[in-house]
């Protein structure tokens, strides 16, 4: 409690606390030369400093704690010819800016002058330029790991699923290009369908946002996405490449983008490639956990007058392995290869993927319209199905390696329709309707049953913004209709045939503020209830789950779950000393969770463990805080933390697989340019995750692992090879190969994690 106090007032008391000579400020309005409107949502950016801002609802925009002298800003509007203005700094400066629509644009596009709502005005953050570069070729849940408050939830080394405050799996969602991901209800041992090198940037809610994004955004929501369109007719280009010495995996992607001369029609096409052999901890190998994927995507987009729509399509191809040695023929056996500090079965350097292994597709497409209505608002139309199919292969004996034990197809359709009223006084808004019809068919042993589902939802988000203060509101209603059919003995194929229904609905609320301080200091506070109807699995499931080793059992009688959160935060973006302070608590009542057993069960696989899904009143709090402070002009120095406690409100018991206490620091050194090589930065990194000691005695066959520290390094470098500007990355994780294990890694009771891994990292652009 003491730390976090100590945070706190460093936020609140920073100009105290700092001499500061440096004290100026520059406020401005952008607005429409034609006819004196506002223009909210404009960049504006300090083009030597590389600060960067946007114009409020009302226009207005500002930067703090300037020093005096001359600075140059660079102003831009979708639809507007940018400019460069000058102004000279010797106290509080205000300007008005006014822009110029694009002759290019004037006759065939009308821009929306409005700043939509994205997000919710709660705990927010981002993964963007040089901290999204440094995980390109990392999974997505390894990539958010580097932001306060999410982990990632493993089965191995090739399964990795976001974690945030503590949730994950199906409280998480995860929207890839628009789209809500589905194929995420069967567990934390399926890994997203996402392919990250598609993103320009991935954004991050951390808490509930039911209202903004649907049923199960318990936990938070991640969207992915990629860069708009490019409608200035220039055929353009880009080329990632990575390569991981830990797996000597390669990874390769590209894509390629033009735009008609009239500037109408746009296109974007991808494509990325990954192989990885075997991972290495520090001290063996882990024998069949090498992968592959195949990924693509394609956009094309039209744009005349006041209509717009786009197309987008992808796929997402992947076969890996599941570490060998989680499969064990009795309960002795499993009970010593738990308490045996390495594997009996080590591997080798192989791309070779045998059994058990999961082999996945997932296809995407997406079309979206809007219309923009002039005096009214911009109203927007979204289709989009999915297709997810994924095949089990177990270890067994005397199978076919060509057959499968277990398949899965998911169909998924959704429909999205809303509006965006044009601001009116202070006020901003949107209002919608959703639907999504979901199938799902399964084929070989029986995991879960055949099932429909039909949900709909309506919702309408307010806010309100003045000068520095903003306040949101909103309200949404969700229906949800499911009927399983199986036998009532899903394994004995004499047994009637059952089709349980079942029918949930809830309304929930938000209700949100922030308030910009004159130092650059913004608070907020939300309070924003959510909900989630139990998933297929949770009510159903029944028998082994290969990735996880482990039995596991659902419940019929589950109720839905419901969500309470209470947030707040301080963050400040100026100065030496900047950050992020937030505190959460989560009110989860009929929370939903698979609680580990001390059962163990015979199948002719082999034994394992038993995992059964129950229902309890939960708490969830705790606090996320990063920190950097400019200790010189070349050299900065960053403190993140993350906390969660979790427990069953009906005997204060701790709740299982909750991440343990994580720090981390981070030293940043600007190197002095060379002939060949510009803006050179080296980062310095350690991370110490304590042992997590806020476990049920006896609940496990084995004691959370010990605490570790690792340490790392990154250099990131423009260099120039010939005419072309190609960026340069190396980076070094666990770099002194420590031997741990994580508390959060399914495989923690069979193998150590990741020992040393070197990563080089290319990108072109042309």
């Amino acid at each position: 409690m003491r730390y976090l106090l100590i945070l706190s007032f460093l936020f609140i008391f920073t100009e105290l606390s700092l001499a500061q000579n440096c004290d100026f400020s520059i406020f401005g309005t952008v607005k429409d030369v034609t006819d004196g409107k506002v223009l909210p949502g404009a960049s504006i950016k300090l083009i030597k400093e590389n600060q960067v801002t946007v114009s409020e609802i009302d226009g207005h925009f500002h930067f703090y704690k300037l020093c005096a002298g001359n600075y140059m800003l660079e102003v831009s509007f979708v639809g507007y010819s940018s400019t460069i203005v000058s102004i000279d700094v010797k106290g509080k400066a205000d300007l008005t800016i006014s822009l110029e629509p694009s002759s290019s644009l004037l006759n065939t596009v009308k821009v929306l002058g409005t700043k939509s709502i994205e997000t919710p005005l709660q705990s927010t953050a981002k993964l963007k330029d040089r901290e999204l570069a440094l995980t390109r070729g990392e999974s997505l849940g390894e990539s958010l790991k580097k932001i306060p408050g999410l982990n990632s939830i493993q089965t191995g080394p090739s399964v990795s699923k976001p974690v945030i405050h503590g949730m994950h799996s199906n409280r998480v969602l995860i929207f890839n290009s628009g789209v809500r991901l589905e194929g995420q209800q069967w567990g934390s041992e399926h890994a997203p369908e996402v392919d990250p090198f598609l993103a320009n940037e991935i954004k991050v809610v951390k808490g509930a946002a039911s209202v903004q994004y649907g049923p199960d955004a318990v936990g938070g929501v991640i969207l992915i996405e990629p860069a708009s369109l490019n409608y200035d007719n220039r055929f353009k280009g880009e080329v990632d490449f990575a390569a991981m010495s830990n797996n000597q995996m390669g990874a390769l992607s590209a894509k390629v983008e033009g735009a008609n001369k009239a500037n109408t029609f746009a296109w974007r096409l991808q494509s990325t490639l990954k192989q990885a052999g075997n991972a290495k901890t520090a001290d063996y190998i882990l024998d069949n956990t090498a992968f592959r994927e195949l990924n693509g995507s394609l956009a094309l987009g039209y744009q005349k007058g006041h209509f717009s729509s786009e197309l987008f399509a992808s796929s997402f191809n992947t076969k890996l392995g599941i570490f060998t040695g989680s499969n064990i023929g009795s309960e002795s056996d499993l009970l010593a290869a738990i308490q045996r500090p390495r594997p009996d079965i080590i591997g080798d350097r192989s791309y070779e993927i045998g059994r058990p292994y999961q082999d996945v597709q997932h296809q995407t497409i997406k079309l979206k319209s809007s219309y923009l209505f002039d005096e009214l608002g911009k109203a927007v139309l979204q289709y989009s199905f999915q297709r997810n199919i994924r095949e089990e292969y177990s270890l067994v004996r005397g199978s076919n390696s060509n057959n499968y034990q277990l398949q899965f197809e998911l169909n998924t359709q959704n429909l999205d329709l809303y509006f965006e009223h044009k601001p009116f006084g202070n006020f901003t808004g949107k209002i919608g309707l959703t639907g999504m019809y979901q199938q799902n068919f399964y084929d070989g042993s029986y995991l879960i049953p055949f099932f429909d589902s039909y949900n709909t939802g309506a919702y309408w988000i307010e806010k309100w913004s003045k000068n520095r203060f903003e306040v949101e509101a909103g309200l949404r209603f969700d229906y949800k209709y499911m009927q399983a059919k199986l036998r009532n003995n899903p394994r004995d194929n004499n047994s009637p045939i059952i089709t349980p229904e079942f029918n949930f609905n809830q309304t929930v609320g938000t209700l949100g503020a922030s308030y910009l301080l004159k130092e650059g200091l913004k608070v907020h506070a939300t309070m924003a209830q959510a909900w989630r109807p139990p998933a297929i699995s949770e009510l159903f499931i029944d028998g082994i789950v290969q990735a996880q080793a482990a039995y596991v059992i659902g419940d019929r009688n589950l109720k839905e779950e419901s969500s309470l959160n209470l947030s707040t935060g301080i963050s400040k973006t100026s100065g030496k000393l900047t950050g992020d302070l937030s505190f959460y608590y989560d009110f989860n009542n009929d929370y939903i969770y698979l609680r580990p057993t001390q059962e163990f069960i015979l199948t002719t696989r082999g034994t394992y463990r038993v995992l059964r899904y129950v229902q309890v009143d939960a708490r969830f709090y705790g606090t996320d805080a990063f920190l950097a402070y400019q200790l010189h002009e070349k050299l900065n120095i960053s403190l993140k933390y993350s906390g969660v406690r979790a427990y069953n409100k009906a005997n204060n018991s701790f709740l299982e697989l909750i991440p343990a206490d994580r720090t981390s620091a981070t030293l940043s050194l600007k190197l002095p340019d060379l002939k060949l090589m510009k803006s050179n930065l080296l980062d310095f990194n350690v991370q110490h995750v304590a042992q997590q000691s806020r476990v049920n005695p006896g609940a496990e066959p084995l004691l959370p692992p010990a605490a570790y520290t690792l340490f790392g390094a990154d250099f990131t470098s423009n260099v120039k090879f010939g005419k072309q500007i190609l960026g340069f990355g190396l980076s070094a994780q666990n770099l002194f190969n420590k031997s741990y294990r994580d508390y959060l890694n399914n495989f923690r009771y069979f193998n150590d994690d990741l020992g040393r891994n070197i990563i080089i990292r290319l990108n072109m652009k042309f």
